[in-house]
């Protein structure tokens, strides 16, 4: 069993992504987040996720017609849940590729870091271990 810190809790609960939504609609770095499934999110296509969930378990990708894209399963899903837009990588062949700047590492202004994922699975799809 591991046990992480009492702080973990917060940037781990996902409920804090449609309060931000709702307060920031439209912000460039947020995705249109609800606690209910709405006909925007299911025009667009949308993915699902457990409230309090951990390393990607539980969490299902569908697309604009509902149809399941890929899913996970895990420990999580009989948790609450919140519905994301869905907010498809760049691919290449079989390969999904994100590309993350960390903007809180800089120095003058200019980010020191960015990492880059590739796989053949959807990222947020994949389950650390």
């Amino acid at each position: 069993m591991v046990f992480e810190p009492l702080w973990t809790l917060i940037p781990s609960n996902k409920a804090i992504l449609p309060v931000l939504w709702s307060l920031f609609p439209d912000h460039p770095y947020l995705l249109d987040t609800t606690f209910e499934l709405t006909d925007t999110l299911r025009a667009k296509g949308f993915v699902k996720k457990p409230i309090v969930g951990r390393c990607g378990r539980n969490v299902s990708i569908f697309d604009s017609s509902e149809g399941l894209i890929e899913a996970t399963d895990g420990l999580f899903g009989d948790r609450d849940q919140i519905y994301q837009e869905f907010f498809p990588l760049a691919r290449t062949g079989e390969l999904y590729s994100a590309v993350r700047v960390d903007e809180s590492r800089v120095i003058n202004a200019v980010a020191v870091r960015a990492v880059q994922r590739v796989g053949r699975h959807v990222p947020s799809m994949r389950a650390s271990r």
